[in-house]
């Protein structure tokens, strides 16, 4: 008997689901495809807030990996500016930039290192790296004058984040004081190309560091909290944030309210 209500439940559970679902959506949000000038085709996610911009316009929150955190960052970024008395944070659009097949994404997010290939054992090893000086220029001259004509958007307040090799290239555009205000750097993948990093690089631009307590070392070097200390000695703008209970997969979400209070927390 119970086996025959377990099927009649599964029937009715069955039936209950509509023949033709209406997909979910983003409200206020667009995609478009941008063939960019170094040959590459990038999607590109942005959501906005609702209501009009400020005097200065929106602040803007350019997001890699886009197709894994835009949903999550576009919704955690409107709910804490729905409670922006309590959380102090101020509406912002979200810009996500995918850069597609993990071979692209390999080459957009690594700095050029001469001598230096990926270890067999590594993540990507055998893929092609360097392409983030490319990468970098097609968002700063390509994409973001593209948003900044759509929407209306402070120049002075272009948060750049990334995970993992992301994080590496958010690094990197510090280092290299590319035309972004604050960085987030989630879990970078410091192992790539053992690079000594400048304590003292953009010193007065806000940094984010964040690292899982149950990361591998091989997945990012395993110096982050190394690195946010000596910016700090140096007298450099940052924040570590260290993630009890996450490991490499779980820290962006983890680090997400974090990310968007280093984009749009208010300015005093």
């Amino acid at each position: 008997m119970r086996a025959l209500a377990g099927m009649a439940l599964a029937v009715l559970l069955t039936a209950a689901v509509p023949a033709a679902a209406e997909p979910w959506a983003l409200e206020r949000s667009q995609v478009e495809q941008v063939a960019s000038s170094n040959g590459a085709t990038y999607r590109l996610l942005v959501a906005w807030p609702e209501g009009d911009p400020p005097a200065n316009g929106w602040p803007v929150l350019w997001l890699l990996d886009g197709k894994q955190h835009f949903a999550t960052a576009a919704l955690t970024a409107r709910r804490l500016a729905e409670a922006g008395a309590r959380t102090g944070i101020e509406p912002g659009l979200i810009v996500g930039v995918d850069s597609g097949a993990l071979a692209q994404r390999v080459h957009d997010y690594t700095p050029a290192t001469p001598g230096y290939a990926i270890p067999p054992g590594m993540p990507a090893h055998g893929l092609r790296t360097g392409g983030a000086e490319a990468f970098l220029d097609v968002v700063e001259q390509e994409l973001q004058p593209l948003v900044a004509g759509r929407w209306a958007i402070d120049p002075a307040r272009q948060t750049l984040a990334g995970h993992s090799l992301g994080g590496l290239l958010a690094l990197h555009a510090l280092e290299t004081e590319r035309a972004f205000s604050a960085f987030a750097a989630i879990s970078p993948s410091l192992w790539f190309g053992r690079r000594e990093w400048s304590a003292r690089a953009a010193a007065g631009k806000p940094l984010l560091l964040a690292h899982g307590s149950e990361e591998r070392t091989f997945e990012t070097g395993g110096t982050a909290e190394a690195l946010a200390e000596s910016r700090r000695v140096a007298g450099g703008a940052v924040e570590y944030l260290p993630l009890a209970g996450h490991d490499h997969g779980t820290t962006m979400l983890g680090a997400m309210a974090a990310i968007i209070q280093t984009a749009f927390g208010r300015k005093m």
